[in-house]
């Protein structure tokens, strides 16, 4: 885990006058030094961010339909909105463990029965749906904080459920996503309480279409299925900056006949 300190250091807060001292001097916009005090928010409060690579369950197909290596994945595999796969006390007992990143397909033998005409990226792998299952703790004194789990990147249509609550869907294979934990009920009853034991379950259907169509939002090659990226947890304070929250940025202009630049107003 990766915790920033209680409060910024001495030599932090004389760097960060010197700065403001030059930008004042600089005529730097009002804007702009807004930032500096946003930055001492962010620095002044405990942080936390954690791996949630490991302890992962896997399986493919649904547990009314298990994936057959010699059949194509059935015209609808969506899961609902209760699946059993998705409750907490559902035995994954039999699925085989993996870390992060995972390609949920690669492993699979290529089948020419179950592609005929190659299936995606012509790679003869039948896109079978995935499931992912991850039991892990928290301790009590996080109660109050806000609570995420960011996806690096998950392949393709993903949906997260807490403790049998869903919680959220992304559809985008290639851009990550965050998924808030701390308003969820199971976590709200019980991690006030002492420390906590919960389930997270991811559903990745990785189906883009026989081509990779474009209505699939998808490309024609290979792009594997899965968690295929990290997964991180992160707890931050409710005062805090939202990710990508802050941005400075520079009006500037050239003069070609000086060679000068300056900033516009």
């Amino acid at each position: 885990a990766k915790r920033l300190p209680l409060a910024p250091p001495p030599s932090f807060l004389a760097a960060l006058s010197t700065a403001i001292s030059i930008a004042v001097s600089a005529g730097l916009s009002t804007m702009l030094l807004l930032c500096f005090p946003l930055a001492l928010v962010s620095l002044s409060a405990p942080r936390d961010e954690v791996s949630f690579d490991f302890g992962w369950r896997f399986t493919t197909g649904l547990s009314t339909h298990p994936a057959q290596s010699d059949e194509p994945p059935p015209a609808s595999a969506d899961p609902g909105l209760h699946p059993a796969e998705a409750q907490t006390g559902y035995d994954d007992s039999g699925w085989a463990e993996v870390q992060l990143p995972h390609d949920g397909l690669i492993a699979a033998a290529a089948s020419s029965a179950a592609c005929r005409d190659g299936c995606s990226g012509k790679s003869y792998i039948p896109r079978h749906v995935l499931w992912y299952r991850k039991a892990f703790t928290l301790p009590a004194e996080w109660a109050g904080s806000l609570l995420f789990l960011d996806f690096e990147g998950s392949f393709r249509k993903t949906t997260v459920w807490l403790d049998g609550e869903l919680l959220a869907a992304h559809d985008c294979g290639y851009t990550p996503f965050r998924v808030r934990l701390d308003n969820a009920t199971s976590l709200r009853r019980r991690l006030g309480s002492g420390d906590s034991a919960h389930t997270i379950a991811v559903f990745v259907d990785p189906d883009n279409g026989d081509e990779g169509a474009r209505s699939h939002g998808s490309g024609w090659w290979y792009e594997g299925g899965g968690l295929y990226r990290s997964v991180a947890l992160l707890r931050v304070p409710p005062l805090h900056i939202e990710r990508d929250g802050l941005f400075a940025y520079s009006n500037l202009s050239w003069h070609a006949s000086g060679g000068d630049m300056e900033e516009e107003g």
